[in-house]
């Protein structure tokens, strides 16, 4: 092999490596699709790779993480996911969504963790991360997560089949009756994930993802909502210190809205308060909550959502915080982005999919206040004073509709 080549780079020891996936799509591009080529090249690529339980772009373990600090178990939520995992016919598979931050990875680890202390499942636990939305890594193929959950499971590197569809088949065989709970956590699509349910006989599953999965065959879903505001104080309370937030309730009240009451950017800011004990409460306003939470990573979660949308899309959401008030209808949106009310229903509902906008009914989408933040910031760096001062004209030529009316 080349030693200087790009593939042969890839099996040097201690190098980086693209993930499994991308080298077999390699090999199947040269090997003009030969099943016995691939077929050799994958057992050979996966003891030269030494397929382990890490690897790259997916992550495996056979423990459930501990539970952060400040864990605020929505009993609502659980309850539902409760219900809906013991329904004849959805194969024990419930899909947690919801946008960044409102705690679905969290909530998923607590149910796992009281379905295990329950002794709902005494099977195998496994938890996967897909980096569905990861700022970094793409997101881990199903043939990839297959063979990492197959080795955690103990099959031998040689047993472990060299198809998606093979992999699939061996991980329900080897999960049948056990009753294992197997939890995908940050799915990106249906795709990705359909080949991993290990299907009824298997146990429970729990997938979490900020994206709807339409199409994925099960009948479990629970949509996760941000927090009450009485749950947002009990979060600040148990990350900064009740004697700070007790001190000063109504500003501690004020930055739970500013973040749109989601638990992620609740800990965030309750974080930094605790590490500035000279910091009056009342100096968190929305603006300065805004900028720790989005600097702190939520900003970078919501980046890693939009390279899921057109960039259409992008652009509509950025155009969106024009709009007086946080909701916008499908005629603002057309006039904001220049385009007929059709294609901006679409833009909304890619929009809508990818967790970065929420439809409220009567043809009207909201933005949640940190999404607003952040898309307003964007539309100072990504869009020209041109483009924004056209985008007013049109916009100006109709009265907005206020966000009085929604509930009417």
């Amino acid at each position: 092999m080349p030693a200087r080549s790009t593939v042969g780079n890839c099996f040097q020891t201690g190098r980086r490596r693209p993930n499994s996936d991308l080298l077999l799509a390699v090999v199947r591009a040269l090997a003009m699709d030969d099943p016995d080529v691939v077929a050799a090249w994958s057992r050979a690529l996966h003891s030269a790779l030494g397929e382990a339980a890490t690897g790259p772009g997916v992550r495996v373990t056979d423990r459930i993480p501990p539970p952060p600090d400040g864990l605020l178990v929505r009993d609502a939520v659980l309850e539902e996911a409760l219900r809906l995992l013991d329904l004849p016919g959805n194969g024990r598979t419930v899909v947690l969504e919801g946008p960044a931050g409102v705690g679905k990875s969290t909530l998923a680890h607590a149910l796992g963790r009281h379905l295990v202390a329950t002794r709902r499942t005494g099977g195998p636990v496994l938890v996967v991360d897909l980096h569905g939305t990861h700022p970094q890594a793409p997101p881990a193929g199903p043939f990839t997560a297959l063979g990492h959950l197959l080795r955690v499971l103990g099959t031998p590197m040689t047993r472990i089949p060299a198809s998606t569809d093979g992999r699939s088949a061996l991980l329900r065989r080897l999960l049948a009756g056990t009753g294992a709970l197997l939890i995908l956590d940050d799915a990106h699509d249906a795709a990705q994930v359909r080949p991993l349910l290990p299907g009824f006989p298997a146990g429970h599953t729990l997938v979490t993802t900020r994206r709807r999965l339409p199409g994925l065959g099960v009948g479990g879903r629970v949509r996760i909502p941000p927090c009450e505001p009485a749950d947002s104080l009990r979060i600040l309370r148990a990350v900064a210190g009740a004697a700070r937030i007790d001190a000063d309730p109504l500003a501690a009240k004020l930055v739970g809205e500013a973040v749109g009451h989601l638990p992620q950017g609740l800990a965030l800011v309750g974080r930094h308060i605790a590490a500035h004990p000279d910091w009056p409460l009342a100096d968190y306003h929305e603006h300065v909550v805004a900028s720790l939470v989005l600097r702190g990573g939520m900003g970078r979660s919501f980046a890693a959502s939009e390279r899921r949308v057109s960039h259409e899309a992008r652009r509509l959401l950025r155009l969106l915080t024009l709009q007086p008030g946080a909701y916008a209808d499908v005629r603002a949106a057309a006039l904001l982005s220049g385009t007929g009310p059709e294609e901006a229903q679409g833009l909304l509902a890619e929009l809508d999919a990818a967790g970065l906008a929420e439809h409220v009914g009567q043809g009207l989408y909201a933005l949640g206040r940190l999404v607003h933040a952040y898309a307003r910031a964007r539309l100072r760096l990504d869009e020209p004073v041109s483009r924004v001062q056209e985008a007013l004209a049109r916009l100006h030529q109709r009265p907005a509709r206020s966000a009085e009316t929604v509930g009417n």
